[in-house]
């Protein structure tokens, strides 16, 4: 589940302190959790790159929004992952947070629903396979933007890897190997365990998994309220539930 640990402590401590110097902090972080995606997600065809390559105009407006810095090749001003004047592929600014390369506001509930065009756009500009003319170093910038962008996409584009991000870019370290002791958690597990052990047809496993579906909205929301008032205890609290009722949906119970 853990992808690239070394980059992306780099990148979540120089978000972090880039986002103010006065968050809380406790210890070293944790590598960014991301949602695995299947084999046809990771394999480009010859036609998803023509497609790419098409309607380089919005990618360009989401570059110009983005800001940055100065073009390493051209000097133009606002470069961001690409320059929106030469178009040449920038380095990897460790201090860009994932919600910033989407033009995202730092917060649990994505109001854009187009998160998903808005990293085809990147990928328009970004995929190495369409920089495969340009210079060894350009080609190395690419390969590295692009394979950010994706991180970013795959952590914020689902609720619980988004959740924990927001709780790493605050310096709240998540141990994933911390054993369970909430009793009202662990009478919770035992009571769903029982029930789809006791299941004898597909309609009463149907309706537990509905049911883990409300779960999951509900610590959903309940840590938004926490993280919205900094109550981080809370907040962590309610990444636990939502990681065990995620792991009781994927088990195989429908």
């Amino acid at each position: 589940m853990w992808r690239r640990p070394g980059q992306l402590r780099l990148h979540l401590a120089a978000a972090a302190g880039a986002a103010g110097r006065g968050a809380r902090r406790r210890n070293p972080l944790p590598p960014v959790p991301t949602v695995p995606s299947s084999s046809s997600a990771s394999t480009t065809t010859t036609r998803d790159l023509a497609a790419f390559a098409r309607g380089s105009s919005s990618s360009r407006s989401l570059s110009d929004r983005a800001g940055g810095g100065e073009c390493w090749s051209c000097g133009a001003s606002g470069a961001f992952l690409s320059c929106g004047s030469c178009g040449s592929v920038q380095p990897v600014d460790p201090a860009v947070d994932y919600f910033r390369i989407f033009g995202l506001e730092r917060e649990y509930t994505i109001k854009d629903n187009n998160l998903e065009g808005k990293y085809k756009d990147w990928q328009k500009k970004l995929h190495p396979d369409l920089v495969h003319s340009k210079s060894e170093k350009e080609r190395a910038f690419a390969a590295e933007q692009s394979a950010l962008v994706i991180d970013a996409y795959r952590t914020l584009s689902k609720p619980l890897s988004r959740a924990l991000y927001l709780l790493q870019l605050e310096g709240i370290p998540i141990d994933e190997e911390k054993t369970i002791t909430d009793p009202e958690l662990l009478m919770e597990m035992m009571e769903i365990r029982e029930a789809v052990n006791d299941a004898s047809d597909s309609q009463t496993l149907e309706k537990i998994q509905s049911q883990i579906k409300r779960n999951l909205e509900t610590w959903s929301h309940s840590f938004q309220e926490a993280f919205e008032k900094r109550d981080f205890d809370r907040a962590v609290k309610a990444t636990q539930r939502m990681r065990f009722q995620y792991r009781e949906s994927a088990s195989g119970i429908s």
